[in-house]
Order: structure tokens, then C-alpha cells, then sequence
């Protein structure tokens, strides 16, 4: 994409009447040409999230009208687990981060970022969407290392529920609250509009930890899961168990989406010189959230939300044990029976 009329990418794209708002409002930030065109990608990016997600969406429709169709009276549900759950409500907040970043459409056509009603709409609408998809990052990566290690969960809907509900009462009040007792609360920040410079304790607070915590925890649980996947941890002498091959690709797919939007905006709170392209690819790769979450959706539990066909519905579910506790179910498990060496974990193919 090239600058309009030749212009070089450093110079503002704002006409007169926003360069006057600009001085009238110190907390206005004037976009270059360079500018403009990051934002413009970074929307793009979050199109593309919100795209994918709502294929997602279409195709969850489709399986629950094919489910009615085929077994009208069968022994089946949309949200059968724990894990279903979770993961329509990850992909919910997904959505609404998209469209927090699609919102960045504006400031890359006027060429400028000001203060009012969108600024502080894209502001709540990108807090309610960061903050949720950390925290439903964090309970799945939970979720997931409980029930493979300890069966602890595994049917536990009520409680999702619950989970899910207070998840959302937690987003819901912080951010309602934060921007009801706070001025300027969501301001220009510089290139789109976020909780402000002054309200960098609520920044982290309200985003940031979670985001870091999200991210330690799936790379600390997702490693022993890993290894199990390797074969190099048993689980019990008679039976064995292996989460789908490329599970491990959850902790280092949340990396690139939290790592460098991350180290750029902890730069710019130490007062240090961060280039704007450096920003943009962060908030690209943080936007493309959704569209990384589909994907892994599709490739690493595709037993969930109906994805699997009716007729092998009997057979998606299959029983972890531990000789300790007592058996559950775990869609996104594959049974293996008794390995020919008892420090590896074997595949079992049923007949």
C-alpha cells in the first residue's frame, strides 16, 4: 500500500479541521502516512479473526441442525462437555475482539486519533475482548492439564457454566467500573484507543497479568502434556494415553499472539523509543487471535461442538483412568491399550 499522491510515509494524513481538533484536544494523536497503513493492516488482521470465527459460528449451526436431523431423539448436546464450554466461550470473546480492532478502521482513514464516544467505545469493546480470551485461555490450559493428570473435571458442566458465568461478571464489572470512576479513562494510546497512559496500575491489572499469567501457565501445564505425547512420562503400568500430536502447539501459538504486542507496550511504559512498525506487527499478531484459535480448534479438537459425525458420536468419547481416581470422559483424547513397554505410551488400534 502506498501513500496517497505520492506523499512520503512520515508525512500526517489528517485535513485542517482535524489538525485544529488535534490542538484543541491534548489527547489527540496525529497518524503519518506509515501510521495510517499499520493501522489499516492491524484491521485487516482482526477481519480476518472475525471472519474465522464466524465460519466457526455457521458451521456450529450446521452441525446442530445435522444432529436434529440425524438423531432427533439421540443422547446428544452442543455443549456435552466441560471443554465446550470453554471453547465457545473463547471463540465468544474472540469475536469481540475483533471487532475492538476492526474499530482502528477510522483513525487509519481520518489520519488522526481523537477522544469521545468511538474512542471510548473501541476502549471497552477491546478491554471486554483482550481480558476474556486470557482468562478463557488460562481455564482451558487448566481444564486440559486437570483432567489429563487427575480426571479432575473432565464432566463438570455445571461448573463450566459456572465458571463461564463468573468469568464474564469479572470482565463485565471491571471494565464498567474502571470507566464509571475514572476521567479519561480510555484515550488515544497513541495509534487507537485503550485504557490511558495515567491508568498504567489497571492496564495490568486488567489486562497485562492476565495475558502473562494465560501464557506461563500453557507453556508450564502444556509441557508435561508434551512429553506424554513423546512417550517419555506413563500415566499407569496397564493402560496408556496421548493427547493429539500437536497439543504442544497451543503454548507457542499464544506466544506470538501475547509476546510482542506485549514487549512493545512494556518499552513504551519505560519511556523507551519503540518504532511504530515494531507496535503494529504486535497488534497484528495479537489480532490475529481468532483466526490462530480457529485454527487450532480444527486441528487440535475437532471433536468438539458437534464437529464429529453422528454416527461416531459413541465412539468420540473415550475413558482416561488413573489408578488412583476414579475414570471420566475427555473428548479430545485418544485411548491406547497396554504398550508392549511399560515406559512408553502406545496407540491401540481398535478393530
Amino acid at each position: 500500500m502506498s501513500a496517497p499522491d505520492g506523499a512520503s510515509v512520515n508525512e500526517v494524513v489528517c485535513d485542517a479541521q482535524q489538525n485544529k481538533q488535534s490542538f484543541s484536544d491534548a489527547n489527540s494523536s496525529i497518524l503519518t502516512n506509515g501510521q495510517s497503513i499499520g493501522l489499516t493492516l492491524t484491521a485487516e488482521a482482526s477481519f480476518l479473526s472475525l471472519g474465522a470465527v464466524i465460519v466457526v459460528f455457521i458451521l456450529i449451526m450446521r452441525n446442530l441442525l445435522h444432529y436434529r436431523r440425524s438423531l432427533p431423539n439421540g443422547d446428544w448436546k452442543l455443549l456435552r462437555t466441560p471443554a465446550d464450554i470453554y471453547m465457545l466461550s473463547l471463540f465468544s470473546y474472540d469475536l469481540v475482539q475483533a471487532i475492538g480492532g476492526i474499530l482502528n478502521v477510522r483513525w487509519a482513514h481520518d489520519g488522526i486519533v481523537t477522544t469521545g464516544p468511538y474512542c471510548t467505545a473501541q476502549g471497552i469493546i477491546k478491554q471486554m475482548g483482550a481480558l476474556g480470551v486470557a482468562l478463557l485461555t488460562l481455564i482451558l490450559t487448566i481444564h486440559t492439564f486437570t483432567t489429563a493428570l487427575w480426571s479432575v473435571g473432565a464432566e463438570a458442566r455445571s461448573f463450566a457454566f459456572g465458571v463461564v458465568a463468573f468469568t464474564c461478571l469479572f470482565v463485565v464489572l471491571w471494565v464498567g467500573i474502571s470507566n464509571g470512576i475514572h476521567k479519561d479513562f480510555e484515550t488515544p494510546t497513541p495509534f487507537w484507543c485503550w485504557i490511558g497512559p495515567k491508568y498504567n496500575g489497571e492496564r495490568l491489572a486488567g489486562e497485562y497479568i492476565w495475558m502473562w499469567i494465560a501464557l506461563f501457565a500453557s507453556v508450564v501445564m502444556y509441557v508435561p502434556v508434551h512429553f506424554w505425547m513423546k512417550g517419555h512420562l506413563s500415566v499407569d503400568g496397564e493402560k496408556w494415553y496421548k493427547f493429539p500430536h500437536k497439543i504442544s502447539s497451543y503454548p507457542l501459538a499464544y506466544s506470538v499472539m501475547v509476546i510482542p504486542l506485549s514487549v512493545s507496550r512494556w518499552l513504551q511504559v519505560s519511556h523507551q523509543n519503540v518504532p511504530s512498525a515494531t507496535t503494529f506487527f504486535g497488534l497484528v499478531m495479537f489480532n490475529l487471535s481468532g483466526a490462530l484459535n480457529v485454527l487450532l480448534f480444527l486441528v487440535v479438537r475437532p471433536d468438539l461442538l458437534l464437529f464429529t459425525p453422528p454416527e461416531e458420536l459413541g465412539n468420540s468419547s473415550v475413558e482416561l483412568v488413573n489408578p488412583s481416581i476414579s475414570s471420566a470422559k475427555f473428548p479430545d483424547m485418544i485411548e491406547h491399550d497396554q504398550s508392549p513397554q511399560p515406559t512408553r505410551l502406545g496407540l491401540m488400534n481398535e478393530v
